[in-house]
């Protein structure tokens, strides 16, 4: 699993690329990846457990949704996670997965970026060989 992040987008943008050899840990990668934008991950315990079932009509989708609701849950119950466990269903259009992380903490956390939503630009999960792989736009 790794993620690197891509230079020269928009200012108010942020992009990375993901990979990983499992669909199950593209998707953990991109919450790391997402993590590490808004706040320093090393800062965040496991405090708190969220679990998340998501349907969608395909796999770029429900990535897509899965990062939304990532984005919701920091705006909405001021939550960040630093963990992951993913697991896709075999036809890419569901998942049932498990975050671990904890409340906002503006005192202890190192905030970064406020991410505001994903973006459709460059979006897509493509499967080559053995690696699974993702390019994605963030508005902050």
């Amino acid at each position: 699993m790794a993620y690197r992040f891509l230079p020269d987008v928009a200012l108010a943008d942020i992009a990375f690329e993901a990979t990983s050899d499992s669909v199950d840990g593209l998707f953990e990668t991109c919450g790391l990846a997402i993590t590490d934008i808004m706040v320093d991950p090393k800062t965040l315990r496991a405090t708190t457990e969220r679990k998340l079932s998501l349907q969608s009509e395909n796999l770029d989708r429900l990535l897509y949704d899965f990062m939304t609701e990532l984005i919701v849950m920091k705006d909405v119950d001021s939550l960040l996670f630093g963990e992951f466990r993913v697991k896709v269903s075999p036809q890419g259009t569901s998942l049932e997965a498990l975050a671990r992380g904890e409340e906002i903490d503006r005192e202890r956390h190192r905030l970064r970026n406020d991410v505001k939503a994903v973006t459709m630009h460059l979006f897509g999960v493509k499967h080559e060989g053995k690696t699974w792989k993702t390019t994605v736009v963030l508005d902050i």
